[in-house]
């Protein structure tokens, strides 16, 4: 009954929670909003918060949160020690050593097709990205010059910035369609659309130092995600500001690479640990002699944030440090340079991991969303499947030995010694991998969670995509992975169950063992007792003959007879006997309690004949190992214990 009221409270708690989330997509997405004033997009959140040193903090902090319990903050602000504004800006220095992002800006076109595009400016440093996207986004008001390329957003530290201080002209309906201003300039396209990439503390820097305030919480909670290896998937709408919509996954999961030597996460905290940790697995090659093998942790995240349906921005931030160049590497530079391989190469989209063009745009952010989820969350299934297979085949390796390490024929002392080496090293070996499955059987179901959840409450946003994109029905192919990525779970939880049963029976098989070394040990140990017997025995006999056999000058004083043989054995055995009882504390005590045991009854018998028997009463304690107490029935009468 307890249980039974315990299972209906919770139920009616999780439809309480259920019955609180919106079931809706607002309206309001569904078309542009003319109401809005998007001047506040060209200018940074932290210029209307005013400029101080520590750019990170005042970003990464909500008005609502305090500087003293900051956990967003204190993380992102450890990896970007020796990053600065100052630095991002300049035209050399380690900012701009790395072509870390790509940007894809276009404007939005009804009715579909590629839309207006800005320049395309190939893979982007860090310096790069951030002088990109300084330039104002959209062109607003009605008294200010048209937007140039060579526009940027300039204010000074502590200067608070409005929107007012942003003014564009609009240009008539005419000039837009031909794409020229008022004064015949050529007119950069609003940026209704953007895709960057990658994340390091650079990139970091050029995201916090150009967000707009309308992106900034979804921006912040999307990189503390992304470097706290989170794990989400889901629709959320900011419960205060505009209605403007986030959807977002973030995807912890681990690669499996082979080579030489591990290698390292460049991103660094103040103490100089690597954002991504790795470990060395190559003891699940059982019998390889092959390179390393190494496991690493990794994460995908993905964003799209908006304020409607044609204005809305999509970052997405990959691992790549396990990978060499070259070799598979997923870089803004490879896909750039995919795009040159053959005449007329297209550029492939990289948030989608290069299956769409990004010149056949999808326009519905809903759409573009789950076609994203789709081939990162494939991308993780992959890896996910490549890790178990391994730990599978490592396992099946590892059965022979296991079976041998059971077996019970040791033909020698020396093949016994090898087989219980053998046993531990099992032993050992399948311990670690018990806690390796289980490590990562507790990560993917997070994933998995993760997924479900996504599936129960977020799927209804998305119920008018069923539409076909590029071939796949998204949420139908969704779900499948999510199938697939549950049989993975349950294969590493099943080879950790195979694994304790395996420690369960080594160590019963090593306690047996032990068992039996404690027997042979003890049988040991009484047969050489035994010959210490003998050898006792026969030592006072060999020594006396060895006398006997010396020459009669050396020994004149001693008679060759009978007699004195048997008398110098009696010698030799007295003497042998003191030495055992003096050397040998077992002995010793044993001795002297049998001599005791033995001399007493006749001292008992004489107690009233000698005055001295007090003295001799104690005496015996301390000869025979007793305590010195007397006991009551030797004390007189008055002095013995009541009762």
């Amino acid at each position: 009954m307890a249980n039974s009221r315990g299972e209906q409270r919770s139920a009616q708690r999780t439809s309480l929670r259920l019955n609180l989330t919106p079931c809706e997509w607002n309206r309001e997405f569904a078309t542009r909003r003319p109401d809005l004033d998007y001047s506040r997009e060209n200018i940074p959140y932290i210029v209307t918060q005013g400029l101080n040193e520590n750019v990170v903090r005042t970003f990464m902090l909500d008005p609502d949160e305090s500087d003293v319990c900051s956990p967003q903050a204190d993380m992102v602000e450890a990896y970007c020690i020796g990053a600065s504004l100052e630095a991002l800006g300049a035209d050399e220095g380690e900012a701009n050593e790395r072509f870390v992002a790509y940007l894809d800006e276009r404007e939005f076109e009804e009715g579909g097709g590629p839309g207006r595009q800005r320049p395309y400016q190939g893979p982007l440093t860090a310096g790069k990205l951030y002088r990109e996207l300084k330039k104002p986004r959209f062109r607003c008001g009605d008294s200010s010059p048209p937007l140039s390329y060579d526009t940027t957003v300039n204010v000074k530290p502590g200067v608070i910035v409005s929107p007012g201080n942003l003014t564009e002209s609009a240009p008539s309906e005419n000039q837009k369609q031909k794409g020229v201003s008022e004064r015949g300039e050529e007119e950069v396209p609003d940026a209704d659309r953007r895709f960057i990439t990658a994340l390091d503390r650079w990139s970091i820097y050029s995201l916090l130092g150009t967000s707009s305030d309308w992106q900034t919480p979804s921006l912040r909670t999307a990189i503390y995600n992304h470097l706290g290896f989170e794990n989400f998937i889901g629709v959320t709408f900011p419960p205060k500001g505009i209605a403007i919509f986030q959807l977002a996954f973030h995807l912890p999961y681990y690669v499996w690479r082979e080579s030489p030597k591990t290698r390292e996460d460049h991103r660094r905290d103040a103490n100089g640990r690597p954002l991504r940790q790795s470990r060395d697995v190559s003891f699940l090659d059982w019998t390889s002699s092959g390179p390393s093998s190494f496991l690493y942790e990794a994460q995908i995240s993905s964003l799209v944030v908006g304020t409607d349906e044609t204005r809305w921005t999509a970052y997405g931030f990959v691992d790549n440090y396990f990978d060499v160049d070259g070799e598979g590497k997923e870089t803004v530079t490879s896909y750039h340079e995919d795009s040159l391989d053959v005449e007329g190469g297209m550029l492939m989209d990289p948030l989608a991991l290069g299956t769409s063009a990004a010149d056949t745009p999808i326009w519905n952010p809903k759409g573009y969303f789950l076609m994203v989820f789709r081939v990162r969350l494939n991308q993780v299934k992959c890896e996910w499947q490549k890790l178990v297979r391994k730990i599978k085949e490592s396992i099946r390796e590892y059965a022979p030995d296991y079976s041998l390490s059971l077996s019970g024929e040791r033909p020698s002392s020396k093949e016994a010694l090898k087989h219980d080496d053998k046993v531990r090293r099992s032993r050992n070996w399948i311990v670690q991998v018990r806690m390796l499955s289980k490590q990562l059987s507790m990560e993917l179901s997070k994933t998995v969670n993760a997924c479900e959840k996504f599936c129960l409450q977020d799927a209804i946003y998305f119920q008018d995509q069923t539409k076909p994109v590029n071939g796949y029905r998204s949420i139908p192919a969704i779900q499948i992975i999510l199938g697939e990525l549950e049989s993975q779970k349950m294969a590493l939880e099943c080879l950790a169950e195979q694994c304790d049963y395996f420690t369960r029976e080594l160590e019963t098989q090593l306690s047996l063992e032990n068992n039996q070394v404690g027997i042979l040990q003890q049988k040991i140990t009484q047969d050489n007792k035994w010959l210490s017997v003998i050898m006792m025995s026969s030592l006072p006999v060999a020594l006396t003959a060895g006398i006997f056999s010396m020459d009669r000058n050396v020994i004149p004083f001693l008679p060759a007879s009978f007699g004195s043989f048997i008398g110098l054995i009696i010698v030799f055995s007295i003497l042998g006997i003191v030495i055992v009882i003096h050397f040998v504390p077992s002995y010793h005590t044993r001795c002297w309690q049998i001599a005791g045991g033995l001399a007493w009854p006749k001292l008992w018998e004489k107690k009233t004949k000698f005055s001295g028997i007090a003295l001799l009463r104690f005496s015996r304690y301390w000869l025979f190992g007793f305590p010195t107490t007397p006991s009551d029935e030797e004390r007189p009468l008055e002095e013995q214990t009541p009762g």
